[in-house]
C-alpha cells in the first residue's frame, strides 16, 4: 500500500512519546513532503540580514515520524529510498562562527539557488549535477526527552551521508515499538564535510519503501549505496586534490578548505564567501591516513567537470 504524509507533519525535536502522524505496514511505500531545513523560513529573495533573524530552535524540520507496525527494538528498518523531487530552489549559507572555517568569516551570506531538471547554474562559470538525499533519516531515540536534531547517533538522525539518494538502502536499529522514522534536512547537492554549515538546503518530496527485518539491529546506521559516488558526469574530467597534514584532523581539514576557496577565488573570481558556498556542496573531504601518528592526512577532491 502507498501513503502519502504532507509537510505539515513535522516535528523539529527527537521525542520518542510523539504520536505518529501514520502508521504503515513492512513493505509499504510512502511519500514524505518535506520543508527546507529552517523549517521554511529561509525563501527566495530573502537577504542575509532577514536570514540571521530566523529561529533557529525551528532547525531542522522532519517530516514524521512514522509508526511500523510490528517493529520492536532489536528489529531492523531497512528504508529503501527510491526517488527525491526538487521544487525549483535551494539555499546555501556562510554563518560566522559556524562551520569549517566560521572564525574567518565575520559578515553572513545567503547565496539561494536555481534548481534546472538535475543541474544548477547559480554560481558563474560552473554547472553543478543535483545529487539529492536526506541529511536527516532516523528513528526515535531510546531515551526519554526532547533532544535537538544536530548530533547524529546510533539510531541515525543527522549524519549527512550524500550518497543516500534514489537506489540507497539504509538500516537503521529500532529502539521503541514501531520505530518511529523521520525524515528532512533535504540537500539537492552537498561535497562530503559540508564545510560552509549547509548544503544545498532544499524543500522536497521523497519516495520510500519500509521494510522490517526481525532481530536484525545493526550496531549503528549502515547502507548500502548505488556504485556512483560522485555524478557520472564529474568522473570524466580529472580532480583537483588540495592535501594538507596535521595533528589535529580539523586543523588539517581547514587547511584543505581554505586552499581550496583561495583556488576558487582565484580560478574564477569569486568571493571568498561564494567560494566558501561553492565548497561545501562540491567539495569532498576525504581521510588519506591516520597510520603516521600523530599527523593525519586529509585531502579535498573538486571536479574539474564543474568548470563551464
Amino acid at each position: 500500500m502507498h501513503h502519502t504524509v504532507d509537510r505539515t507533519q513535522s516535528c523539529t525535536r527527537w521525542n520518542r512519546d510523539l504520536p505518529n502522524v501514520l502508521t504503515v505496514d513492512p513493505g509499504d511505500t510512502v511519500t514524505l513532503a518535506m520543508k527546507d531545513s529552517s523549517d521554511g523560513q529561509v525563501h527566495p529573495g530573502m537577504t542575509a540580514a532577514e536570514f540571521m533573524g530566523i529561529d533557529r530552535g525551528r532547525i531542522h524540520a522532519l517530516t514524521g515520524p512514522v509508526g511500523v507496525r510490528g517493529a520492536e527494538p532489536g528489529d531492523a528498518l531497512e528504508v529503501e529510498i527510491l526517488g527525491f523531487r526538487h521544487e525549483g530552489w535551494a539555499w546555501t549559507s556562510v554563518t560566522p562562527g559556524m562551520g569549517a572555517l566560521g572564525d574567518e568569516f565575520h559578515d553572513p551570506h545567503l547565496h539561494i539557488w536555481k534548481l534546472e531538471g538535475g543541474v544548477t547554474r547559480s554560481i558563474p562559470g560552473v554547472t553543478l549535477d543535483l545529487s539529492p538525499f536526506c541529511g536527516i533519516m532516523g528513528v526515535q531515540r531510546a531515551e526519554r526527552g526532547e533532544f535537538r536534531t544536530r548530533p547524529p547517533g546510533a539510531f541515525g538522525g543527522n549524519m549527512d551521508v550524500r550518497h543516500l539518494g534514489a537506489g540507497a538502502r539504509l538500516w537503521l536499529p529500532v529502539s521503541i515499538p514501531d520505530a518511529g522514522l523521520c525524515a528532512g534536512d533535504a540537500h539537492a547537492a552537498q561535497g562530503d564535510g559540508e564545510v560552509s554549515i549547509n548544503g544545498m538546503e532544499a524543500p522536497m518530496t521523497v519516495d520510500l519503501r519500509i521494510h522490517l527485518r526481525k532481530a536484525s539491529a545493526p550496531a549503528g546506521p549502515y547502507a548500502v549505496v548505488p556504485p556512483a559516488l560522485v555524478p557520472p558526469r564529474y568522473s570524466t574530467k580529472p580532480f583537483h586534490v588540495f592535501i594538507e597534514s596535521h595533528e589535529d584532523p580539523r586543523e588539517a581539514a581547514r587547511a584543505v578548505v581554505r586552499r581550496a576557496v583561495g583556488y576558487l577565488v582565484g580560478r574564477l573570481g569569486l568571493s571568498r564567501e561564494l567560494a566558501l558556498i561553492l565548497c561545501s556542496v562540491c567539495l569532498d573531504l576525504k581521510v588519506s591516513q591516520m597510520v603516521n601518528a600523530p599527523i593525519v592526512t586529509l585531502s579535498g577532491y573538486l571536479p574539474e567537470a564543474i568548470f563551464d
